[in-house]
This record gives C-alpha cells, sequence and structure tokens, in this order.
C-alpha cells in the first residue's frame, strides 16, 4: 500500500506498511482559531475607519496600522507553526519496527524506533463525541524498552490501526522464533 515511500535509515527488504498523520480535524480544529484572529484583526481594522473620518489623519491611525501588521505577522507565524507541527509529525509502521517522527518547533525534531518484537501490549483510546463520530484518537504501544510507551497522537482509525500492528507484531514474532530454531538446529 505504501511501497513507494522511502525514509533515511530503511532497511533494504524493509516495506511501509502505514504511513499516519494526526487526523485532519485537529489541523482543522486549529485553523478555525487562525481565522478568527484574522477576522478580529480586520474588524478591529474596521471599527476605527468608520469610527471617524479625522480618525485616518491622526497618529493613532499609523500606530493601528502598526499593530495590525504586527498581529497579521504572528497571525502568519501562529498558522506556519501549527501546519509546521501537524505536517511534520508522523508515524511509519513497516514490517519491522515503528518509527515516530516528532516535530517541537522549528527547529527540533525527535525521532523514535520500536521493533515490532519489543511490543508488549497495544490499546487504542477514542474518547468525546466529536473523535467517536469523526473515528480519531490514541494508540499506546507498551513496551519493555527504555522508552516505555509510544503513543500515537489523535490519529485516523486507530482500532484498525491497532489490529495492524498486532497482526504484523504476531507475523514478526513468528518470523524471530523461525530464525532462531533454524540457528539452534544448525539448519542457517
Amino acid at each position: 500500500m505504501f511501497g513507494e515511500i522511502n525514509f533515511p535509515g530503511q532497511h533494504d527488504d524493509e516495506q511501509v506498511i502505514l504511513f499516519l498523520r494526526r487526523h485532519w480535524f485537529i489541523f482543522l480544529r486549529r485553523l478555525i482559531f487562525v481565522i478568527l484572529s484574522i477576522i478580529v484583526l480586520a474588524l478591529v481594522y474596521v471599527f476605527f475607519n468608520f469610527l471617524g473620518s479625522g480618525f485616518a489623519q491622526t497618529d493613532y491611525y499609523n500606530l493601528l496600522l502598526f499593530a495590525e501588521s504586527l498581529g497579521t505577522l504572528f497571525i502568519w507565524n501562529l498558522f506556519f507553526i501549527l501546519w509546521i507541527d501537524f505536517y511534520l509529525d508522523a508515524w511509519i509502521v513497516t514490517n519491522e519496527r515503528i518509527i515516530n517522527i516528532s516535530q517541537k518547533g522549528f527547529f527540533n525534531r525527535d525521532i523514535s524506533e520500536l521493533r515490532l518484537t519489543k511490543i508488549q501490549d497495544v490499546t487504542s483510546e477514542i474518547v468525546g463525541f466529536v473523535p467517536t463520530i469523526l473515528g480519531y484518537g490514541n494508540i499506546y504501544v507498551q513496551t519493555a524498552a527504555e522508552t516505555e510507551r509510544f503513543t500515537f497522537h489523535q490519529i485516523p482509525d486507530p482500532n484498525e490501526v491497532k489490529n495492524i500492528i498486532v497482526q504484523l507484531q504476531e507475523k514478526e514474532r513468528k518470523s524471530e522464533e523461525r530464525e532462531m530454531g533454524q540457528a539452534v538446529r544448525g539448519e542457517l
């Protein structure tokens, strides 16, 4: 399904099974906040323009334009940060491991990986009315490793993703057991 996706550090025979980002509704909620901020800036400008015809010739008008420009710049930066956070946070599930890419701000990215054979438990969680209707939620992958819990935040169809991860984990565990048995018997 996602065989055409390649990423740095990908093994030769590793296949991408799932490439996940947060649900689109999460970005839409943030986008609505940005749009409301733009509307407030426009309403402030319109209010002060209709306040009086002489307002445009005062020094306060220039101060208003300066504040509006700063507000617009702040809103564009906020939009860009929200888009970067949404677009660059990703989870890649392959036939060998899970890779968690977490973007924090402009210049900070954490990349963690977890081999499927190290998974002890996978839990999906959908909490709330809107997540239930739209079908998004969290997945918690429990391990015994240094990073005890991988969390997939607000991804689409978490129950299906959980089932795929469990199936891949079981398949990888059986493959590892088969290879270990062949090594013990001296067949390799």
